[in-house]
């Protein structure tokens, strides 16, 4: 937290004068809450960095087995082995939308047998574009949070500045001019809840940016291997 007021630090009698602790017991009773407030929103935005970069590394590291192995037995015509797949890495996100098209895939071929002119592939189609948006949802846990951190707390580091400039003044009113130890507590009050805001708000933006295209890359390989599902079913229908 010290690094927050390092240039405040600069004045005289150094970081034991006007360190964090200093500021924190100058500051008033709503700067206390707004610093606790944006503290508060920092380690939140921890725990969905953490989360989010955990799940998409899951992901990817389960998409990569089960890709080859759903797409060998599905050449083979194995579909059962193909769900287990899906059932086995269920932490790809990948997998959970290419099971629901099987799943779908093999009901329609069943309804086929009634009726031979009935179309099995525009059902998957369907099934794929559900369970694609259904992912993205999954995908968009935390995000708005993120977005919410990102975009509030410069505005929230800023009512806290408004607050310790309104403490300025009424120390002066009172103080007088004269000594500006008498008014650096509240100076410093000011200028750190702005720093605290946009070291809140800038990583939040970061990592909000760095996630919507760790989100799309997820879209697009899913895209990819449903379309390449869609054609296997596609040549045995044709060979049907």
């Amino acid at each position: 937290m010290n690094l927050l007021f390092a240039p405040l630090m600069l004045a005289e009698g150094g970081a034991d004068a006007f360190s964090a602790a200093e500021i924190w017991r100058a500051a008033s009773i709503a700067n206390k809450f707004i610093i606790t407030v944006l503290f508060i929103l920092m380690a939140y935005q921890i725990y969905v960095a953490i989360e989010r970069f955990v799940t998409y590394a899951q992901s990817k590291q389960a998409s990569d087995k089960f890709l080859k192995l759903f797409m060998d037995t599905l050449r083979r015509g194995d579909f059962e082995a193909a769900k287990r797949a899906a059932t086995t890495h269920n932490k790809s996100h990948i997998a959970l939308v290419l099971k629901h098209g099987l799943d779908i895939f093999q009901y329609e071929k069943q309804l086929k047998t009634m009726n031979p002119n009935h179309d099995a592939i525009q059902p998957v189609e369907r099934a794929i574009q559900r369970g694609t948006a259904e992912v993205v949802e999954l995908l968009k846990k935390g995000m708005s949070g993120l977005g919410t951190i990102g975009a509030l707390a410069p505005f929230i580091g800023l009512l806290g500045t408004v607050i310790g400039i309104i403490k300025v003044f009424s120390d002066l009113k009172t103080k007088g001019a004269g000594d500006i130890n008498a008014l650096a507590g509240s100076i410093g009050e000011a200028l750190a809840t702005t720093a605290l805001g946009l070291f809140v708000a800038i990583p939040a933006v970061w990592i909000y940016n760095l996630l919507t295209t760790k989100q799309d890359v997820v879209v697009t390989n899913i895209n990819n291997a449903a379309s390449q599902m869609i054609d296997e079913f596609i040549r045995r229908e044709s060979q049907s």
